[in-house]
């Protein structure tokens, strides 16, 4: 019950512990990496990342690390967006966003491509959840 947090939130937190509610709409509310909205008897969630609200540059530190590590991660982090994204146009997205960054970062475009397929592979309800017909489709 969003609208009433202020009054519920001594509940369950403790009162040195500082918790503030961010913006005013009852139907659609960011809880850690989710943004949860509600659209009727409907909920709908997809990724959030707060660094995208800010209106300044965030520096991204980044740090050598091996291509297989950043490759599976990029695998892992699919899994991640499927389970977190209602609609396919936010998994597609995200999806994106994460590919173009690890491109940017050196990363090889054939290995990313060769994680999506076995992502897909290993997870044909992904096709079945976006009523996707061919993998194609993810372009």
């Amino acid at each position: 019950n969003y609208g009433n947090f202020e009054g519920r939130i001594s509940e369950v937190y403790p009162a040195d512990l500082l918790m503030e509610r961010s913006g005013e709409n009852d139907k659609n509310v960011n809880y850690l990496d989710v943004n949860v909205h509600i659209d009727g008897e409907v909920l709908n969630t997809k990724l959030y990342n707060k660094v995208e609200d800010f209106r300044f540059d965030v520096v991204n530190f980044t740090f050598p690390i091996a291509l297989s590590v950043g490759h599976n991660m990029f695998y892992n982090q699919l899994a991640r967006y499927f389970k977190i994204c209602s609609h396919a146009k936010d998994f597609v997205n995200s999806s994106k966003k994460l590919y173009t960054c690890l491109i940017h970062r050196g990363y090889r475009h054939w290995a990313l491509i060769i994680k999506f397929h076995q992502f897909v592979k290993n997870h044909p309800e992904a096709l079945c959840k976006y009523r996707l017909a061919d993998i194609r489709d993810y372009k």
